[in-house]
Order: structure tokens, then sequence, then C-alpha cells
């Protein structure tokens, strides 16, 4: 209970283990080692290193993807075409697409570009090197898990 106010406060409980997230990130050290965090917090995630990739992942596997963490470089690259495809795709739209950044002031403004370029609830940014409190809690921009 929530004793400023006097409300019960409901904590939900998610398994983890049945969130599936896909990254997406150019470089393959930072891919491993969030691949790695993501693992140890019991994700089913998949890794993918180009922008072809990721549009034969979500063509094929799209409908079924909890979370989409994607560094910006490649959600923004070709004028933010991955990120426009995501955004206008009926079957894409709705999972929830994490922008991975630096703290570099190029890469902060491009992100702010592509929240702007996304402007829905569905987009979010994170700022590399991530850590497990960050990636422990990724469940909770997942709407249902069936």
């Amino acid at each position: 209970m929530d004793k400023g106010t006097g409300t019960t406060i409901k904590v939900h409980h998610i398994d983890r283990s049945k969130v599936r997230i896909l990254l997406c990130d150019f470089n393959a050290e930072s891919c491993q080692q969030i691949l790695a965090l993501l693992c140890q917090c019991s994700y089913k995630a998949a890794a993918v290193w180009s922008e072809r990739e990721i549009f034969d992942v979500l063509n094929s596997e799209g409908p079924r993807t909890d979370i989409i963490l994607a560094e910006v470089n490649l959600i923004m690259s070709n004028d933010a075409h991955l990120l426009r495809y995501i955004m206008s795709n009926e079957d894409l739209q709705n999972i929830p697409l994490i922008i991975l950044t630096t703290e570099d002031h190029d890469q902060v403004s491009v992100t702010l570009k592509g929240l702007r370029l996304g402007a829905v609830e569905a987009v979010d940014y994170l700022v590399k090197p991530l850590h497990t409190n960050e990636i422990s809690s990724l469940w909770m921009h997942v709407q249902n898990l069936g």
C-alpha cells in the first residue's frame, strides 16, 4: 500500500523469457555485449547486423517480435528508411521500438529526429553502454504478452 495515498499498488510480474527482442546493431562488439545482457536477463533475443537482415527478420518474424532494439545509425540510415518502414507497416508499427544511441552529440540529435519521425508512443531510446537495470526493465514496454 502506498502510505501517501492509501492506495494499493499492484506489481505485475512478467516472465521475461516470453519477451522476444530483436537487437539490431552495426557494431559486433556492442551487439555481443547487449545480447549477453539480454540473455542474462532471460529474454528471448535475436541479433542482426545489417539493414537487409532487419528487413528479412521483420518480414518473417515481425508480428511475433515484442520489442525492437535498434542502433540509431542503422535505424536512421537512408533517410530513416527502416524507421519509416516500421512505422508505416500495420503489423510492425505497434512493436515498441527502442533506439540505441551514445552520448555523442551527433547521435543524440539523430535520435531526437528519429523520435520526432516516429511520433508514436512505441518509440523510446537508451544510451549505450547499457546496464543490467536498463535491460531488465525492457519488458515494461510490452503491452500484451500472450
